[in-house]
C-alpha cells in the first residue's frame, strides 16, 4: 500500500512539474508605451489567451525606455519606433527581430494660434521656441525634416521636456514656448483646450509616410521560442483587427489607459491608425533620411533587410510579405 501511495505521489509530482514548465514556456513579458495608438497592445493579453499565451505587459512612457528594457533583457519584446532600428544599429545592438507593425501615427507640430497664422513654410519656424521630448521618434523625424527643408536649426530654440502632458501644456499656455512636437493625445489635449492648433506643416509628409510603431522581439527569445513568438503576433493581429472594427471600444480602452477625456480622444485617434503591416520601403526611406540629416553617424538602411522577419506575420494573416508592407 505504501508503495502504491508513493507511486501515485510521484506521478502527480511529475504532472505538476510538467504543467509548471508548460506555463513558463507560454509566458512572455512585453513592454509598451501608454499612448492612444497603442490600444491594441493594452488589450493584447485578452487575445493572447486564445492561443494559450500569458502576456505580462509592462507599461512605460517612451521608446528610449522601452529600447533600454529590451536590450537589457528586462522584457522579451517591446513596442519601439522604426527610428529605434537606426539607434540600435548605431550602438552596435544586433540581437533583435522586428516581427510586426503596431501602429502608424507620425505625431504633429502644434503651434499657438497666433504663431500658426504667421508660419507659412518650414523656414518660418526659425526664431521660434518649440517643446520636444528629446531623442524620441517624433523629435528625430522632425529634426530630419528641418534639415530637408534647409531650416537653420540653430535659430530654433528647442526646449526639452522629460515628461510631456501637463508640463508641456502649461508651457504653451503661458507662452514659454510657441508650440511643440509630440504624439497623441498630447496634441489633441492642447487643441481641445484651445491652447494651440495643429500646424499645416505635416510631420508625416515625407517618404516614410508617418510610420511609427513596431513590435520588436529579443532575437534569442524568438529563436528559442518560435511558437510563442508566433502566437504573440497572432494575438496582436487579432487585437488590432478587433479594435479597428470596434472604434468605440478603441476609444474606451484609450480613455481608461491614458486618462484623456473622450472629447480629446475623438480628436486624437484620427491622427493615426492601428496597423500590423511592416513597412520595409518606408522604413528604409526613414533610416536614409535620418542618416542624411546627420542624426546617425553611419548608414543603417541595411538593418531593415537583416532584422525584419515576416514569417510570423505571414503565418498569422495568411498573406505574403508583399501584401504586408514587405516585398
Amino acid at each position: 500500500m505504501q508503495k502504491l501511495i508513493s507511486a501515485v505521489v510521484a506521478v502527480f509530482s511529475s504532472v505538476a512539474l510538467l504543467n509548471s514548465e508548460s506555463v513558463a514556456q507560454d509566458m512572455i513579458k512585453v513592454g509598451y508605451a501608454i499612448q492612444a495608438h497603442q490600444a491594441n497592445m493594452m488589450v493584447l493579453p485578452r487575445f493572447a489567451e486564445k492561443y494559450g499565451l500569458k502576456v505580462d505587459l509592462v507599461a512605460m512612457r517612451r521608446f528610449p525606455d522601452l529600447q533600454l528594457a529590451l536590450t537589457t533583457h528586462q522584457v522579451d519584446a517591446a513596442v519601439l519606433g522604426y527610428v529605434n532600428v537606426a539607434l540600435m544599429e548605431e550602438s552596435n545592438i544586433k540581437n533583435y527581430k522586428v516581427v510586426s507593425g503596431v501602429y502608424v501615427a507620425p505625431g504633429s507640430l502644434v503651434l499657438a494660434p497666433e504663431v500658426e497664422d504667421k508660419v507659412k513654410t518650414w523656414k518660418d519656424l526659425e526664431g521660434k521656441s518649440l517643446g520636444t521630448a528629446p531623442n524620441g521618434a517624433v523629435d528625430i523625424v522632425f529634426r530630419a525634416l528641418l534639415k530637408q527643408h534647409n531650416v537653420d536649426q540653430s535659430k530654433i530654440k528647442m526646449v526639452s521636456f522629460g515628461a510631456l502632458g501637463p508640463p508641456l501644456l502649461t508651457a504653451l499656455k503661458d507662452r514659454d514656448i510657441n508650440g511643440f512636437i509630440a504624439w497623441e493625445p498630447n496634441n489633441a489635449d492642447a487643441v481641445v483646450g484651445k491652447l494651440g492648433v495643429y500646424s499645416h506643416l505635416d510631420i508625416g509628409e515625407n517618404p516614410s509616410k508617418g510610420i511609427q510603431g513596431i513590435l520588436v522581439v529579443d532575437e534569442a527569445f524568438a529563436r528559442n521560442n518560435d511558437g510563442i513568438t508566433g502566437n504573440l503576433v497572432r494575438a496582436l493581429v487579432d487585437a488590432t483587427d478587433h479594435l479597428n472594427n470596434n472604434p468605440h471600444e478603441w476609444a474606451d480602452v484609450a480613455f481608461k489607459a491614458t486618462g484623456s477625456s473622450l472629447d480629446v480622444l475623438k480628436v486624437a485617434l484620427p491622427h493615426g491608425r492601428l496597423d500590423t503591416d511592416l513597412y520595409r520601403n518606408e522604413s528604409e526611406a526613414l533610416l536614409d533620411m535620418i542618416y542624411k540629416a546627420g542624426l546617425t553617424k553611419h548608414p543603417t538602411v541595411n538593418a531593415v533587410g537583416e532584422h525584419f522577419d515576416y514569417r510570423w506575420l505571414t503565418a498569422a494573416t495568411g498573406k505574403p510579405a508583399s501584401q504586408l508592407g514587405g516585398r
